[in-house]
């Protein structure tokens, strides 16, 4: 299905919504204007505290709360000793960088080993060997791409071959490389001079940050409403993806705003009801705690024309597919329990748990469907990169 991702300004809030062939959300991104993500910051932090029990440290990084991070293969890392030990200890000066943003009462958590992220490739510190993406399939196009890049490791860094490397030409993914090197070797530079709690590498525009990791889409247009974002994406495309440079398109409308034209407010609105009926007339239920996010499948209005046992089964089928749209388009991240309606088939129970993993397959984010309990309550996981939606709008 061909898909469209519209990038439209209201106010100081940049959103990026990707829609599918019949308009409908599939994801979203919001964001402040000029901002950046948490994630993939880079600061000199100050350590305040290491804990041998829990085999990590509690790093001043300048914000409001501490961050943590696990000491586990961090052996090399870049620091300014407060003593004589081999061993990273209370008022140290280290280089990290922020993998998961704070949540709740939690600071966010950092990692001394460097990650620069490109469309194509990783460099990352630390890891000198090359990863790939397991959804390159393909022995010669797999080996073509790690011959590609084993020139450049070295025994500081290496490189993970993101699914957007398939099938691309080398002199592209070469350039790419190039560039990260050259950002990850004036970082290192940098960081010999900053004083603590300097930010020392502020990450890419979050907006392009959007763009840039769509992979596994065919997306037929790019619209922007903004003039410098829409150059900053042509400029960025350019060098990256030179194909897709004809997809991309200024919307210059003043008569009606691109918010209005796609009736993004509306779907937004939606994004953020607890309740979400089927077409069926059956509904899901999200409740997200603290703790875990809870899903609860109900017939409701759907009484079906055959026997209850193929009504409930006919209303889990579909709510395991909508279920599977909901957490992308919510960003609903961590554990995940789903209370299906109960069935007495079993083969019904196992071709739902089929079904629901075929559907969270299309998702950016690594899910993976645990099994069902004892209780008859599926288990999920999903990998979290961003705070849900409902977090996310909570203030704006």
């Amino acid at each position: 299905m061909p898909y469209k991702l519209v990038v439209a300004k209201d106010e100081d809030i940049v959103y990026s919504a990707l829609l599918d062939g019949n308009r409908r959300l599939i994801e979203l991104g919001i964001n402040e204007e000029d901002s950046n993500d948490l994630i993939g910051k880079i600061y000199i932090g100050k350590v305040v505290n290491v804990i041998k029990g829990m085999n990590a440290a509690f790093i001043n990084i300048g914000r409001s709360k501490n961050a943590y991070m696990s000491l586990d293969n961090s052996s090399d890392i870049f620091y300014t000793k407060s003593n004589a030990s081999n061993k990273l200890s209370n008022g140290d000066e280290i280089m990290v960088q922020i993998i998961k943003e704070e949540h709740g009462s939690k600071g966010c958590v950092v990692s001394p080993n460097i990650s620069l992220t490109g469309r194509y490739v990783v460099l990352t510190k630390g890891k000198n060997f090359i990863g790939l993406s397991g959804k390159i399939k393909g022995e010669n196009e797999r080996k073509r791409l790690k011959d590609i890049l084993e020139k450049y490791v070295t025994e500081s860094y290496g490189f993970i071959i993101r699914t957007n490397a398939y099938k691309i030409q080398e002199e592209l993914i070469e350039n790419e490389v190039q560039e990260l090197v050259t950002r990850y070797n004036s970082i290192i530079d940098t960081a010999k001079y900053r004083t603590c709690y300097t930010e020392i590498y502020k990450g890419i525009n979050s907006v392009l940050k959007f763009v840039r990791d769509m992979y596994d889409i065919d997306i037929v247009e790019y619209i922007f409403d903004d003039k410098e974002l829409y150059q900053e994406v042509r400029s960025y495309f350019e060098k990256t993806n030179p194909e897709l440079m004809d997809k991309i398109r200024l919307y210059e409308d003043k008569n009606l705003s691109l918010m209005n034209l796609y009736g993004l407010n509306d779907k937004i609105r939606k994004a953020l009801c607890e309740r979400v009926w089927l077409k069926s007339g059956g509904c899901i239920v999200i409740q997200p705690t603290e703790a875990l996010v809870s899903i609860d499948v109900n017939t409701a209005k759907f009484t079906g024309k055959k026997n209850l046992e193929e009504t409930i089964f006919k209303t889990n089928i579909e709510a395991a597919k909508e279920i599977a749209h909901q957490i992308r388009l919510r960003n609903l991240s961590g554990i995940i329990v789903v209370d299906f309606i109960d069935m007495k088939n079993k083969e019904h129970n196992q071709q739902l748990l089929r079904e629901l993993s075929s559907y969270v397959k299309k998702d950016r984010n690594k899910v993976f469907v645990v099994g069902m309990t004892g209780l008859g309550l599926v288990e999920m996981t999903r990998k979290k990169t961003n705070k849900p939606l409902y977090q996310q709008l909570a203030n704006k």
